[in-house]
């Protein structure tokens, strides 16, 4: 049975974060959110957040609990004819399990490259995993690498799995006085990320140095959620490395803060092994900036936009930076937001 856009459906879409670092999922998922209903406009939304969290303009606000605490409330109303679908882009487990949910993995990183050296943590990241692959009715993965990684490694079942792409964003608001703030008056490149074995951080920083020799002055601005470890580490090798005034560490800015950083960047880098930033990428292409990007399976799809790298052959890595700065491509995407839409309609809209 399809669904049909004579009964009415009701969207609850999940962006639940204990950590700022989600402020780019409450981005994707607004932006995914404006993209639904440019097609299905009788459709109604709601955002599932906690109570620190900020909800965006086009849905309304049901403020709920951590899963640690406190009973579970019921999300769905009264209405015999309404139909509910829950779109999960947290990390949690669905949070209605009455509601068919339609879940998002990203990436592996915290199985792949655990952040955290603890029996401990892993057993309770494989449980809160299995709860979310069980009570979720789909899953969306971005490539076929995740797809793959999800099959072989985690062995979720191939039918409950679905490869939809990134969809594309749109520019954000931006703060126009954080530069000011942050005192960054010159041009920079912008990484912002993970700070794990797989983000590459050492080499990125060890080979920032040779683009330093060629005469250029841009600064490198890590951006993104690290440990206290990972923070220590990094902090110490950029001391080592004489980099303090070139290299500068600003955490997870507010949302603005972080459109406004993106709005000005010469360049957005990645050279990972492994790449766990999530729909950041697109948030790159939102704001027209170049990219340097390993060049690793799972970034494929944005090779011919990109001045690519191997991440374990980083000796080009002066010359890349240099070569970004005259780097701009705008091309059109081969798959269209429509498309990728379309596809999440098929599933949203089939019935059990």
């Amino acid at each position: 049975m399809q669904y049909s856009h004579n009964a009415s459906m009701h969207l609850i879409v999940d962006i639940r974060s204990s950590s700022s670092v989600d402020s780019i999922i409450t981005r994707y998922a607004s932006n995914w959110v404006d993209l639904w209903k440019s097609i299905h406009s009788d459709d109604t939304i709601s955002y599932i957040h906690f109570a620190h969290q900020n909800c965006p303009e086009n849905g309304k606000s049901i403020i709920v609990k951590s899963p640690w605490h406190g009973i579970k409330k019921s999300l769905i109303t009264q209405h015999k004819h309404e139909i509910f679908r829950c779109i999960n882009f947290s990390s949690y487990a669905p949070y209605d399990s009455k509601i068919e949910t339609i879940s998002h993995i990203f990436d592996h990183a915290n199985t792949l490259y655990p952040k955290v050296e603890s029996s401990w943590f892993h057993n309770i990241f494989k449980k809160h995993f299995r709860w979310n692959v069980r009570n979720s009715w789909t899953i969306i993965v971005p490539s076929l690498v995740v797809w793959q990684e999800a099959v072989d490694m985690l062995h979720i079942p191939e039918n409950k799995i679905e490869i939809i792409p990134y969809i594309t964003m749109n520019a954000g608001k931006w703060d126009r006085y954080i530069l000011n703030q942050l005192s960054i008056s010159g041009p920079y490149w912008l990484y912002d990320g993970s700070y794990g074995s797989e983000a590459n951080i050492y080499g990125l920083l060890h080979w920032y140095q040779s683009y330093q020799a060629l005469g250029w002055k841009h600064l490198l601005i890590l951006m993104g959620e690290a440990t206290s470890v990972e923070l220590h580490r990094t902090s110490d090798l950029i001391q080592k490395m004489s980099l303090t005034g070139s290299v500068r560490i600003i955490g997870t800015p507010d949302t603005e803060s972080r459109e406004s950083l993106y709005t000005h960047a010469s360049g957005w880098v990645y050279i990972g092994a492994y790449y766990a930033s999530g729909p950041r990428i697109e948030l790159a292409r939102s704001h027209k900036i170049p990219l340097l990007i390993s060049n690793i399976t799972s970034l494929q799809e944005y090779h011919h936009w990109a001045i690519t790298i191997h991440p374990n052959h980083l000796g080009w890595l002066g010359e890349s930076l240099k070569k970004l700065e005259q780097t701009y491509k705008g091309d059109k995407r081969k798959i269209s937001n429509e498309d990728i839409m379309k596809a999440y309609a098929k599933i949203i809209a089939i019935k059990r």
